[in-house]
């Protein structure tokens, strides 16, 4: 993957987070206000371009998308952004659900087995 390919990477996984983030919000919001706010969500610009990121992630491995969203998910955690955090989380659900990335636990063994490679290929 060149650094253009990875920086549109980037750039879908933060517009769905964006969009996620919005949804977290209605969820933590009152009975009678979810309905107004899940309306505003549905006529966001944002929420109408979900495809457009959705198809620029399955340009991608499930490897690469878990990694930049794992990425992403660090500095979340790293600034102390909570409620993005929360929805990089949903988000990662939702994608290893549509086979667009690894399951975590996946993920890690692959990592790890890249990791050893350092090690036997010397």
């Amino acid at each position: 993957m060149d650094a253009f390919d990875d920086l549109m990477l980037g750039y879908a996984l933060k517009k769905l987070t964006d969009v996620f983030e919005e949804i977290v919000e209605v969820s933590k919001n009152t009975a009678s206000d979810k309905a107004t706010c899940l309306l505003d969500i549905r006529q966001s610009k944002t929420a109408k371009k979900i495809p457009v990121w959705l198809g620029r992630l399955r340009g991608n491995t499930p490897y690469q998308v878990t990694h930049v969203l794992i990425d992403q998910m660090h500095a979340s955690r790293k600034l102390k952004r909570n409620q993005r955090f929360a929805a990089q989380v949903a988000l990662l659900e939702a994608l290893v659900e549509d086979g667009l990335a690894m399951h975590i636990a996946s993920y890690s063994v692959v990592v790890v087995e890249n990791r050893l490679k350092c090690f036997v290929d010397r």
